[in-house]
């Protein structure tokens, strides 16, 4: 293949032009991928601290004795981390009809997993990791910020700091005055939630949308039974809630049946969480509270009242599971 000379000149240039931009962008890349990891970092609330970023890492993770890490998950992680699309509730409904037409390949191979020795049917991690995820979405609690620890065993044992070492300045050449952190086991055991449903063959053969209906129930009424053996789970049979653990500040409004009236009480939880360094971020409340605030006016406009910093920095979810007498 023969070229001209304007031609030759022509890709000569090119060529030059690729090699200098190449460099160009070499030597910018450092400045480049700084600029482009602020842009993209989550910005602060206006008190000082409060993360704004959905995707936060929970940072609680240990390694056992087998060099296995496990590590805890946030909200807005999940513990179906595959790939492949199916809905619970058509696999539940064909398992049920014995039709596995409508099923796709995993959902078919998922459906026909076997059956317990107890009794029930088994099905893969996958599937019952899917279920959790639909209920963890509708939670209050796991929304609030809540985290998930997958346990691999019926048992695990974890510690949790208790007191803080201290740390001080020193004069040159003075040693350094040792101080005690103090920790302490948490043991924690999975117990079952189980959730039984009713339903007709009739109405399964006739609604097509009867499975993605039974798993949307399903996962709504775990998320309720989560959201409340988190916030009042009594120990026995449940999960221990913070109602009835010994070292959860409590502000005694002196009274069942209250109703709140101002802003105070959020303004006084939150100050007790910075007080023990921690980061408040959100409230959890019933109905009644959440409206009546909503319902507060100005005494000279009757405008809506407009809460503290303290308690517009705080997200907001409201419960059913939150009782009005406590």
């Amino acid at each position: 293949m023969q070229y001209t000379i304007s031609e030759i000149v022509k890709k000569v240039n090119e060529q030059i032009g690729e090699e200098v931009e190449e460099k160009v962008r070499g030597a910018l890349k450092p400045y480049t991928d700084e600029l482009f990891e602020r842009l993209n970092q989550p910005k602060p609330n206006k008190m000082h601290g409060i993360w704004q970023g959905e995707d936060k890492p929970t940072g609680l993770s240990f390694e056992d004795a087998d060099g296995q890490i496990h590590k805890a998950i946030s909200s807005k992680e999940k513990l179906y981390t595959g790939e492949e699309d199916f809905s619970v509730g058509k696999i539940v409904r064909a398992k049920i009809l014995g039709d596995f037409t409508e099923l796709n390949n995993f959902e078919t191979k998922a459906a026909g997993e076997g059956i317990g020795a107890l009794g029930g049917w088994l099905v893969p991690e996958t599937i019952s990791s899917r279920l959790v995820d639909l209920a963890r979405n509708k939670s209050c609690v796991m929304q609030a910020g809540a985290t998930t620890m997958p346990m691999p065993t019926p048992e695990m044992r974890l510690v949790r700091l208790v007191s803080d070492p201290t740390a001080h300045f020193r004069a040159e050449h003075a040693a350094i005055t040792a101080s005690d952190w103090q920790l302490e086991p948490l043991n924690l055991h999975a117990m079952t939630c189980g959730c039984l449903v009713k339903s007709s063959i009739e109405l399964l053969e006739d609604a097509k949308n009867a499975g993605s209906m039974l798993e949307a129930s399903m996962a709504a009424a775990i998320a309720l039974e989560m959201d409340r053996v988190a916030l009042y789970g009594s120990g026995t049979n449940e999960p221990s809630g913070l109602d009835v653990l010994a070292n959860v500040e409590t502000i005694n409004k002196g009274g069942n049946g209250a109703t709140i009236t101002d802003y105070d009480d959020f303004s006084n939880a939150v100050e007790d969480v910075y007080n023990n360094n921690g980061i408040p971020n959100a409230v959890i409340m019933a109905p009644r509270t959440y409206f009546t605030i909503d319902r507060l006016k100005q005494g000279t406009t009757n405008d809506p009242l407009v809460g503290p910093e303290s308690y517009q920095n705080l997200k907001k979810f409201v419960t059913n599971q939150v009782p009005v007498n406590d």
